[in-house]
């Protein structure tokens, strides 16, 4: 008993002590209270905040150059500064300031958006401004109420740009000689700001931004343009990035020219299949100038050229291009051969014949001894205004953009002779009596028509078969239109292309009275 009453003892004795240990440790360590109040802060004069309903905020823009002005108060102390940040108000974004005012300059644009060509690029954009004081203790208002922050709307009027000197200028957009350097200058202004920046885009051409007022082509260190049809955009980027554009179309190379030969009055050639009817010797050909008719299924062959030599003279081309070509086309517009197939012949540059030749003709002996029989025209189908193009073609690949041209016609039209209407018998039962008419016709081509185009009493219409020279008709099939007197016939020809005669011919005459007789068996 003596021995757990000792026991005990002890153990509050050992509390005891682990308690009074405890406070000492609290006694070295007191508790840390920050007595200083922060700061609080208040925006002066300031746009109204777009995001508070108030009526007069709606719609409502402010310039992107802004007088903001501010205060701080502390109740324990004294405000040394002021942090100020604009949309971003995380820690590593506010600038340090004494002043309880400053002119602000914001943006309505990214630099990479311009960059980038983006088509988002505006005039107007929406900022946050937050500012927090500092009092003498370092301790900064620590929260953003409505009192010190806005968010407003930044508006700006955009630059304007133009080019300047001696653009590069022509007949139409046609301007520029193969090759040869040149330069396109700009200038631009501000009417609320200043023009900081350039940027131009060519072909694939995207610069950056830079403070550049020409660009240069074709020239040691400047820019190379081939061949082509371009579009130049200059955009000018003022101090709140906001841009504004113009453009310039101008095309690099002048389309080489093409004529027929010879130049100044050019002449095609043909070789007729059939005169009058009868084979024509493959050794006649006959020439015929811009206007003429051919004969039906006539073979067709020019002769042509061109050269590349620019605009020499003028003011943005003193010097000739280099006069290279290395090819032609061929295409007969508003014609056929050989029952409606097209005639097109793509840039060739030589005929790998005996010897070789430029393709500056489509000769049908030379094209058929060279093994391009598809390149003669031959079996030439009827038309009229049918237009042979030919196009040069420069060394850059560039074709001619107004083909030489060599109009003209196929097939002659047949003509009528006569016509003659005779009383006549129908030559099998029940051999009623009628109208015999006979035509004669000529025909370039075929010597004679291939049908006739009959019309009875201005009304019926028959055609006759194929290379009939005459027709009967029986008076009770005119009787028939027109019971009385007069009665008429008229008369077209048409020939193996089914071209009709420009001209007719009409008889007139009056039929007997209709007679009938009966027979009776005894």
């Amino acid at each position: 008993m003596p021995l757990r009453r000792y026991l005990r003892s002890l153990a509050r004795i050992a509390v005891a002590g682990s308690a009074l240990a405890f406070l000492a440790s609290c006694a070295k360590n007191p508790v840390i209270v920050d007595r200083n109040r922060p700061p609080r802060t208040f925006l002066v004069a300031a746009p109204i905040d777009s995001t508070i309903s108030h009526p007069t905020a709606t719609g409502v823009s402010y310039s992107y150059r802004i007088h903001l002005y501010w205060r701080g108060e502390d109740s324990d102390g004294y405000v040394v500064g002021y942090l100020w940040a604009f949309d971003d108000s995380s820690a590593g974004h506010f600038h340090y300031t004494s002043k309880t005012d400053s002119i602000f300059e914001v943006t309505v644009n990214d630099s990479a958006d311009i960059t980038r060509g983006s088509s988002l690029i505006g005039t107007s954009r929406f900022h946050t401004f937050y500012v927090r004081a500092v009092d003498n203790l370092g301790k900064p208002d620590p929260g953003f109420a409505a009192f010190n922050r806005t968010t407003y709307k930044a508006t700006t009027i955009k630059p304007r740009v133009k080019f300047v000197g001696g653009l590069p200028g022509g007949i139409g957009i046609d301007t520029l000689s193969d090759g040869e350097p040149f330069s396109i200058c700009w200038t631009g202004d501000d009417s609320d700001g200043v023009v900081v920046r350039y940027k131009f885009d060519v072909g694939s051409v995207n610069s950056s931004l830079t403070t550049d007022t020409c660009a240069f082509f074709n020239s040691p260190g400047g820019i190379a343009l081939a061949s082509g049809l371009y579009n130049i955009t200059v955009t000018a980027v003022d101090n709140a990035f906001a841009t504004g554009t113009t453009n310039f179309v101008f095309v690099v190379n002048h389309d080489p020219e093409t004529w027929f030969e010879p130049k100044g009055g050019p002449i095609g050639y043909y070789h007729p299949p059939y005169l009058g009817g009868n084979l024509v010797d493959e050794s006649v050909v006959v020439p015929f100038a811009q206007g003429d008719t051919v004969p039906y299924r006539s073979t067709v062959w020019f002769n042509w050229d061109g050269e590349d030599v620019g605009r020499p003279g003028t003011p943005n081309n003193p010097n000739p291009e280099r006069n290279c070509l290395n090819g032609f086309s061929l295409e007969l517009r508003a014609g056929t051969r050989n029952g409606a197939n097209a005639y097109t012949i793509g840039f060739i540059d030589t005929i790998p014949g005996n010897p070789p030749r430029r393709f500056k003709s489509n000769e049908p002996n030379y094209l058929r001894q060279a093994g391009f029989s598809n390149f003669v025209l031959d079996s030439l189908d009827q038309g009229f205004g049918m237009i042979m193009l030919a196009a040069a073609r420069d060394c850059s690949n560039r074709g001619d953009g107004t083909k030489a041209a060599f109009r003209f016609s196929c097939n002659y039209r047949p003509f009528i002779d006569s016509l003659v209407v005779q009383e006549s018998a129908q030559l099998f039962p029940p051999f009623e009596p009628g109208r015999l008419i006979t035509w004669y016709s000529h025909d370039v081509e075929d010597g004679g028509a291939k049908n006739a185009r009959i019309k009875m009493d201005n009304t019926r219409i028959i055609v006759t078969p194929d290379f009939a020279e005459n027709y009967f008709i029986r008076d009770s099939d005119f009787r028939a239109l027109n019971p009385s007197n007069p009665h008429s016939v008229e008369v077209w020809v048409i020939d193996r292309a089914g071209y009709v005669s420009d001209s007719s011919l009409v008889v007139t005459f009056d039929l007997p009275p209709a007679t009938s007789q009966s027979t009776r068996r005894p």
